[in-house]
C-alpha cells in the first residue's frame, strides 16, 4: 500500500499463470489495485466523493473508515485543499494512521466500539457542522460510479466477459460498482452476459455472505454480538454493509457465489500471491482469490476467472 504511483485506475490486471496452475485454475486473472495513488481501490471512490465535495462547495469532507478509505479521502482531500476528519474505531490495529494524519494533514478522530460506530459519528458530525458525508451509503450513485470503470477495463484487456468476477466484500460498494459496470455494458449491447459475481469476506462476520448462506430475500444485518474482529479480517468485517443491498443484488441476479474466507486462508495467499507473482498484497485483499478458488479451483474449469485484489 502506499505506492507513489500517482495515476488513478486502469491499474495492471495480471495473467496469473504460475499461481493458477498452483491452485487449478487455467485462465486466473489478477486485478490489482495496489498501483492507485494510496495503494488500495479506495482511491476511485474517494476522487470522485471529494470532487462532489468541491463541486457543493464544502471545506470539510469526513468519513468513518478502518484506514485504507480514511487514507484515500485525506489524501484527495489534501490535494484539493480541503480539510479531512477521519473516524476510526479506538481499538483498529490500521498500520495508516500515521500517514492519515502527518502525510495528508487530517484530523484523526478515535472513537469508541466499532466501525460502524466510527461511521455514524461522523455522519452526525457532518450534518451538525455541514461538513460533507463521504461515508459508504451516502452517496451511492458515487459508489457505483467508480467502480464501473474496473468492468470497463477487464473488457478492454482480456477482450471478453469473464465467466467469474471475485471482489473482497466489507460494506459491498466494490463489488456493486464492478457489476453495474458490466450491466451498463450489456444494456448498451457492448457485450451479452454479465459475470458470476463472488462476493468473499471474512468468517468473522459480513452480512453479504451471512445473507446469501441463509438463502433470505433480501441482505439482513449480522448479528453484532457475533461479530469476531481480528487484525487480519478488520477490513472485510461488518454487522451492517452500507451498499451491501446493491452488492447481494448483484451476487443474486449475476447468479453468482458468496464465500467466506478464514484468517488462515488470507495469510497463505497473501504469501501465495507473493511466492508465484510477485505482488505484494495486504491479507484482506486476496480474500477474492480464496473466494474464486472455493468455487473453481482443481474443478478442470476453463472459464476466465478474475479476482480483483483491492490493495
Amino acid at each position: 500500500m502506499g505506492k507513489s504511483h500517482e495515476v488513478l485506475g486502469n491499474t495492471p490486471l495480471i495473467s496469473a499463470k504460475n499461481l493458477g496452475k498452483e491452485l487449478g485454475i487455467e485462465r486466473l486473472y489478477l486485478k490489482y489495485e495496489g498501483s492507485n495513488p494510496t495503494g488500495t481501490q479506495k482511491d476511485r471512490v474517494a476522487s470522485l466523493h471529494v470532487q462532489k465535495a468541491v463541486e457543493y462547495g464544502y471545506d470539510t469532507v469526513v468519513v468513518g473508515s478502518c484506514g485504507n478509505y480514511g487514507a484515500a479521502i485525506a489524501y484527495y482531500a489534501s490535494l484539493h485543499h480541503l480539510k479531512s476528519l477521519i473516524y476510526i474505531p479506538r481499538q483498529f490495529h490500521s498500520p495508516r494512521l500515521e500517514e492519515i494524519q502527518y502525510k495528508y494533514g487530517a484530523r484523526l478522530m478515535l472513537v469508541d466500539g466499532m466501525y460502524e460506530d466510527s461511521v455514524e459519528a461522523s455522519k452526525r458530525d457532518a450534518t451538525e457542522n455541514n461538513w460533507f458525508d463521504a461515508n459508504a451509503g451516502a452517496h451511492p450513485e458515487l459508489g457505483l460510479e467508480a467502480y464501473a470503470p474496473i468492468a470497463q477495463e477487464l473488457f478492454q484487456v482480456i477482450g471478453d466477459v469473464p465467466d467469474t468476477v471475485s471482489v473482497p466484500v466489507g460494506n459491498g460498494t466494490t463489488l456493486a460498482g464492478i457489476y453495474h459496470g458490466f450491466e451498463k455494458m450489456k444494456i448498451s449491447g457492448l457485450v451479452k452476459k454479465v459475470p458470476k459475481i463472488i462476493a468473499a469476506s471474512t468468517d468473522g462476520g459480513n452480512p453479504v455472505i451471512s445473507s446469501f448462506k441463509g438463502r433470505l430475500a433480501k441482505i439482513a444485518d449480522f448479528p453484532r454480538n457475533r461479530i469476531r474482529e481480528t487484525e487480519i479480517n478488520e477490513p472485510l468485517v461488518n454487522y451492517h454493509s452500507y451498499d451491501g443491498d446493491l452488492a447481494y443484488e448483484a451476487v443474486i441476479k449475476s447468479k453468482g457465489y458468496a464465500e467466506y474466507v478464514t484468517d488462515e486462508e488470507l495469510l497463505s495467499f497473501k504469501k501465495l500471491v507473493k511466492e508465484r507473482e510477485n505482488l505484494d498484497a495486504i491479507p484482506a485483499a486476496v480474500a477474492s482469490l480464496v473466494g474464486t478458488y472455493h468455487v473453481v479451483g482443481r474443478k478442470n474449469d476453463k472459464g476466465i476467472h478474475v479476482a480483483v485484489l483491492t490493495g
